[in-house]
């Protein structure tokens, strides 16, 4: 029988069939079980599909051409057909991400499209459309001295705490450098992205916080930065929209899990948008104005 892998990410223990370098080891009964397996060819009364996925109540199917099928099921198994000769880190990057994402959703949780950071012993969330800086405002901040739970996906359980993901950053190769960092010793997400993962395991922060603040980044073709709060509908739609691949929440029949968590979220925490100027943009400058118009609005 093969070794077993036992890990701690997203609040749960995961045990998996092949090592998962990015998260960080643990004990204990699993929550989740993923292994290597033939999957489903296709899911029986489909509620929804998409080019690459299927869904239905409590069953995932995510195929990804040249790399791997990820059939997820009952919130708490992910079973990997390769379709290559390793679980490497192509593999993984789609494992950590869509069929996670999935699992969460399974599992009623809300998976959030940002990264998250610890400001006064709360989580604030940074999210946004891809490619608007969510990760690299947040890399910005932990060479500020911060401390980071999650990057790219953001999980929020039912006592409404974000729970710890894993320590590392996926960082463009332009933001590196605006960083400082060197990439040579960094693993590059994919052959021919010049995206790459920087650990955080210094600046890592472990335990569940709970959410105070969800800012959304925007950009704009004009100077200065702007700053506005959210309310009502606007701030539903907000996080609704910004939710980790919320057509699976519709494809799952998770609709009423995701609005009830919503709506029980909504009271206790703050929206924010901040737009800012498309380029140039000065790291130090934004970060700072982000952490006073937080402060002010405390």
């Amino acid at each position: 029988m093969s070794r077993t892998h036992t890990y701690k990410a997203f609040g749960l223990n995961i045990r998996s069939e092949f090592e998962i370098p990015e998260f960080l080891s643990s004990e204990g009964d699993s929550d989740v079980e993923i292994m290597l397996d033939k999957v489903p060819e296709k899911l029986k009364e489909i509620t929804k599909q998409g080019v690459r996925y299927q869904a239905t109540r409590n069953e995932f199917l995510l195929t990804v051409d040249q790399i791997a099928k990820f059939y997820v099921s009952n919130g708490n198994k992910i079973t990997v057909e390769l379709l290559k000769d390793q679980a490497d880190k192509e593999v993984r990057l789609f494992l950590l991400g869509s069929a996670m994402g999935a699992l969460f959703v399974q599992r009623g949780l809300l998976p959030v499209h940002g990264s998250t950071i610890k400001l006064n012993d709360k989580a604030t969330i940074f999210t946004g459309l891809s490619g608007v800086g969510k990760s690299t405002i947040a890399a910005h901040f932990v060479q500020q001295g911060f401390l980071a739970l999650a990057d790219d996906i953001s999980v929020v359980n039912e006592e409404l705490q974000v729970v710890p993901g894993f320590p590392s950053l996926k960082i463009w190769d332009d933001v590196l450098q605006k960083l400082r960092v060197n990439n040579e010793l960094l693993n590059q997400i994919r052959p021919n992205i010049k995206k790459f993962q920087l650990p955080i395991t210094e600046q890592y922060f472990t335990e569940p916080l709970p959410l105070g603040n969800i800012v959304i980044l925007n950009t704009k073709n004009s100077p200065g930065f702007e700053f506005e709060e959210l309310t009502g509908i606007k701030k539903f739609n907000a996080i609704k929209s910004n939710t980790y691949r919320y057509r699976f929440v519709h494809g799952l029949e998770k609709q009423q899990d995701h609005f009830q968590l919503l709506n029980k979220l909504l009271p206790k925490i703050k929206v924010f948008r901040v737009t800012r100027p498309q380029a140039p943009l000065t790291l130090e400058e934004f970060g700072a104005y982000i952490l006073n118009k937080l402060k002010q609005h405390g």
